[in-house]
């Protein structure tokens, strides 16, 4: 074959595929767009709050999608942490598509401003509001820095870690020794006496104390600093 004649058919060739090519990587960039929206919808509508960041994994452009005359469907994400499978599905002409994405949640947490030892009675000082990652958090952080002033930390933290339940000691509501209401209900009525506290405890714990009237030792639930309620 000469060359003038291979030059045809390269040209018819291209000619011939380019369409495909266009009309494929058209397809998939719709779907691209339509599938990042539907995330976006879907976690604003599960309503956490947190600020959302996903990355699509781009569909490869040697599948050839044929045009959706119909608007997308999309079902509910799956996959834990950050890695999620999505299955788009069209439904004339019908075909469907599993589509992988990437999702990051952020939002506004409590964390150290510097280093803390274990024991320290956290001060205003001591913390600070940052925007962070929580998407493999799995435990329950803090929102207000006010929430946890006076508590105690139960080990060394570094400095801007974010601050969780599990890492600290709420502070004493009652300590050994003091002096106590002891309060009791019954059918509607409320029956008040002093007491002594046995134990040390934080609110809504249960610590056992004394009766000063009767000598007679309990266990009662602490209500606020200085007030205990029994069963």
């Amino acid at each position: 074959m000469n060359t003038y004649n291979l030059t045809r058919l390269f040209l018819l060739t291209t000619f011939l595929l380019s369409p495909l090519q266009l009309f494929a990587a058209g397809e998939a960039e719709k779907l691209e767009q339509s599938a990042e929206h539907y995330l976006y919808e879907h976690y604003s509508n599960i309503g956490t709050g947190t600020r959302v960041e996903i990355k699509l994994n781009p569909i490869s452009r040697k599948i050839k999608l044929k045009t959706c005359l119909a608007p997308y469907e999309f079902q509910t994400p799956k996959g834990s942490g950050s890695r999620i499978t999505l299955k788009a599905r069209c439904p004339s002409p019908l075909w469907q598509l599993f589509i992988t994405a990437e999702v990051k949640e952020f939002d506004i947490a409590v964390v150290t401003q510097s280093s803390l030892a274990r024991g320290t009675y956290i001060s205003m000082q001591d913390i600070k509001l940052k925007e962070v990652e929580i998407t493999s958090l799995r435990s329950v952080y803090f929102t207000k820095l006010q929430d946890i002033i006076g508590w105690t930390n139960k080990r060394s933290i570094a400095a801007d870690t974010i601050i969780t339940t599990s890492m600290l000691k709420a502070p004493l509501a009652v300590s050994k020794g003091d002096a106590l209401i002891i309060e009791a209900k019954l059918n509607g009525v409320s029956i008040r006496t002093s007491g002594t506290a046995l134990e040390s405890g934080t609110l809504g714990e249960q610590i056992k104390v004394r009766n000063d009237r009767s000598g007679v030792m309990v266990k009662a639930k602490i209500i606020q600093a200085g007030l205990v309620q029994v069963p």
